[in-house]
């Protein structure tokens, strides 16, 4: 296994982003220290103050775990947090089945891997820990996996949800009828068997997407010190109702200080990831379901008809704080209640997010996290690598269609001069047809129209050549364009990267249960500051 590299300004990757790797000033002014560089970091941490009581939140995070199955090394781990010292690197993620897309072990290994540099760097504890976002309602995406099936993507959903947050739905029939067309789709191997065994132990009939998501992450990365955290849950909603009740007393302070970083970003041609509205806040009502708080005046609303006023609000939040639920802006806010967060692992999306929040974190009174971008990877397998070293295409041209690049490759299998000939003929044709339209309407001007049509079916014959000679060279390099194909959909499925298409699952299926182990090995000294290309 090996690793190589690609700079992001050759990907699909925003301006925001861009600038945020590379330090831009322009970019920098918007977050809170950058997480490349060592002084940056122990400057941040020697500022760092945690709100929270340590002790507390170390037992709610006892009981959080156990329910999840965790063993010793969790314990260990968090009993290391009762340090005042003691700091962490947190990253999160809505629950997806099986796991999600490939960009959540790239996350959970960042995470894993700056928590151990951080701790040498520090010589402080330093504790890595995944945020289990059982609040946030996306059942859709989370519901989604892909995967390949004879070099050809193709994603699995299972059934539409019941409406509660994603961490509460229950798998139930569709589930099963997920889980057979997944492992009728999933390639036989040598590790099938084993992999089955695994997700059938976490994901089976009558689980939570909580207990199924939160007990494979246990499985495969408790062993390297991860623990879990997460915020529907009663203890933990108690710990940190803070910043709720907050939202619910100033309202106004939080908007606006969102929505001044927003159009501040707007100005600057960043643009916004997200919407800033009155509200923050989210309802659960009796049955489980998520609502959105609206406020208009004086008076909040949900979309059952219920409404309160913003003192019996401020009184409901703060008697019933589990019944209450963050927004996507209000989120980190709570886990940095119940975490000494030092810094936060994302994706380009999340950073744009917290791009907005600087002012929000000042309204509530805390200290905004360092943002540690994820690794960005794509998996390319031995017989794949072979096919691209047959090929003329750069790594990033694959993001291309597929149409367009067998265009692009057929160009080139041309014979030397040929599609310059094709085009050096249709100008000269068009030069000569001038000629000999003036001349015959000099001689009768009823004979243009009979011209014109003769060098319409002109040109229309030098199409016919051309399509006739593109389709010999597309019949002899027929096996080429098959591999063109085959490695566009391994390195950019359905036209997107990898890392944001592709279970992880399906390439422990086809390279072991312990993948996911040697890649920490050789991503162990890499620096997320570049696309990595890792070769199987």
């Amino acid at each position: 296994m090996n690793s190589r590299s690609i700079p992001f300004d050759r990907l699909p990757f925003t301006d925001l982003y861009r600038g945020y790797i590379n330090r831009s000033p322009e970019v920098m002014q918007y977050f809170s220290g950058h997480p490349f560089s060592d002084h940056a970091v122990r400057e941040h941490a020697s500022r760092f103050h945690f709100p929270g009581d340590r002790d507390q939140s170390v037992e709610a995070l006892l009981h959080f775990n156990r329910q999840l199955g965790a063993g010793s090394q969790v314990t260990a781990q968090l009993e290391r947090l009762r340090d005042p010292d003691s700091l962490v690197v947190v990253t999160g993620q809505q629950l997806t089945i099986y796991g999600g897309p490939l960009f959540t072990v790239y996350k959970t290994m960042t995470t894993l891997l700056y928590a151990r540099r951080w701790e040498e760097l520090l010589q402080r504890p330093v504790v890595p820990v995944f945020w289990l976002a059982d609040e946030d309602h996306d059942y859709p995406e989370a519901a989604e996996l892909g995967l390949l099936a004879n070099d050809t993507f193709e994603q699995l959903s299972l059934n539409n949800g019941s409406g509660l947050p994603v961490g509460r739905e229950i798998l139930g029939d569709s589930y099963l009828v997920f889980e057979e067309k997944f492992f009728d789709r999933l390639p036989e191997s040598d590790f099938s068997d084993e992999i089955r065994a695994l997700l059938t132990r976490h994901y089976r009939e009558g689980a939570t997407f909580r207990s199924a998501f939160g007990g494979l992450l246990l499985h495969l990365f408790e062993k390297h010190g991860l623990v879990l955290a997460g915020s529907d849950d009663p203890e933990i909603k108690s710990l940190i109702s803070r910043p709720l009740r907050a939202a619910a007393d100033n309202p106004e302070g939080l908007s606006e200080a969102l929505e001044s970083q927003s159009l501040a970003l707007e100005n600057a041609g960043f643009g916004r990831q997200a919407l800033v509205q009155p509200s923050n806040l989210f309802y659960i009502d009796s049955d489980g379901g998520r609502q959105k708080l609206d406020l208009e005046g004086d008076t909040w609303s949900n979309g059952n008809g219920q409404v309160w006023s913003r003192e019996e609000l401020r009184r409901a939040v703060e008697a019933n704080p589990e019944r209450f639920s963050p927004n996507v802006f209000l989120r980190p806010m709570l886990q940095d209640q119940l975490l000494p967060t030092l810094a936060y692992v994302c994706g380009p999306g999340e950073l744009a997010y917290y791009a907005q929040m600087k002012g929000a974190y000042q309204w509530a009174g805390q200290q905004m996290p360092m943002l540690l971008p994820r690794i960005s990877g794509t998996l390319v397998e031995p017989a794949v690598e072979r096919v691209m070293k047959k090929l003329p295409f750069e790594f990033e041209e694959y993001e291309s269609r597929t149409e367009d690049l067998e265009t692009a490759y057929l160009k080139r299998s041309v014979p030397e001069g040929g599609g310059d000939l094709f085009a050096d003929w249709r100008r000269e044709s068009t030069r000569l047809a001038e000629d000999a339209k003036s001349r015959a309407k000099e001689i009768d001007p009823t004979l243009e129209a009979s011209a014109d049509k003769t060098e319409t079916r002109i040109q229309q014959q030098i199409d016919q050549l051309q399509q006739k000679v593109t389709r010999a060279v597309k019949r002899r390099e027929a096996t080429q364009i098959q591999r063109i194909h085959r490695v566009r959909e391994n390195l950019f499925p359905g036209g997107k990267l990898q890392e944001r298409q592709l279970s992880f699952v399906y390439y422990m299926n086809r390279y072991g249960t312990d993948l996911l182990d040697r890649m920490l090995e050789v991503l162990g000294e890499e620096v997320p500051d570049s696309h990595k290309v890792i070769g199987l």
